[in-house]
């Protein structure tokens, strides 16, 4: 059995991941405990999804290995086009419908990085549905990182995957009619009715605000890894971000309405 550990690449909320063999390790939390169960829950009704497999001697959690091509950077071609839009909203949906009936232990406990402030438990949101936490490998395509899921409202979800997988940069390649195609084919994908996707922008700005916010607060905090996010200019890129869908958001809605 090969116990060498290779580092991967784990974003930025959890930069300390490794790949044993045909498992991954994690740095794991108080959290831990419910992601798992949700995990659990998922693999039993067949959504694709790391699976979890305890805990190992240092502590760390362990999941099973996604194989395949992390979409960003490595496959940013499959969400160039509508139709690989549509496919990411209909997982999306399809993970919103699988984890009904969820039921988490009395005392599970979830991350607050990135969680709804509404309070609503509508759905347990993933809350980082993005181009670098989704594998596109030989068996289809698999979101990873599980360790921010924590109740919220289903729009919050979209939200933050709406405007990662769309771009609603300010520097987008794409004119407002593109745009709007790539909004539509995504909310599509989704199961999300045109009329609704007004107020899915709406909350588009909300939540990027709200993660710009995170990010300086805990930099302010003392925090060194949002020390360096800020300094890198994470934070000003979302509320750039955010600013530009508030701007532009009535004249993507007018052609939605087309």
């Amino acid at each position: 059995m090969n116990d060498a550990e290779e580092p991967l690449d784990g974003g930025n909320s959890n930069p300390d991941v490794v790949r044993v063999g045909d498992t991954v390790r994690r740095v794991a939390g108080r959290w831990t405990p419910a992601v798992h169960q949700l995990l659990d829950y998922l693999n039993e009704r067949s959504y694709p999804a790391p699976r979890p497999l305890g805990l190992d001697d240092s502590g760390r959690e362990i999941l099973s290995f996604i194989p395949g091509r992390c979409v960003h950077p490595d496959a940013l071609e499959l969400i160039a086009e509508e139709e690989g839009l549509t496919r990411v909203g209909r997982l999306i949906a399809d993970y919103h419908h699988a984890q009904q009936g969820f039921v988490p232990s009395d005392d599970a406990i979830w991350r607050d990085e990135g969680r709804d402030p509404s309070g609503s438990t509508e759905v347990l949101a993933h809350n980082d549905l993005a181009p670098w936490n989704l594998v596109a490998g030989p068996s289809g395509w698999v979101f990873i990182d599980w360790d921010l899921a924590a109740p919220g409202r289903r729009m919050w979800d979209l939200a933050w995957a709406l405007h990662s997988f769309v771009g609603l940069w300010p520097d987008s390649p794409l004119d407002d009619a593109m745009l709007a195609r790539h909004i539509a084919a995504f909310c599509d994908g989704a199961q999300l009715a045109r009329s609704e996707i007004p107020k899915l922008l709406e909350v588009v700005v909300e939540r990027t605000i709200d993660h710009a916010a995170l990010l300086r607060r805990r930099a302010a905090e003392g925090d060194q890894h949002f020390v360096r996010l800020v300094a890198e200019g994470h934070a000003a890129a979302w509320e750039g971000g955010a600013r530009h869908v508030e701007a532009n958001r009535p004249v993507w809605c007018a052609l939605l309405r087309e």
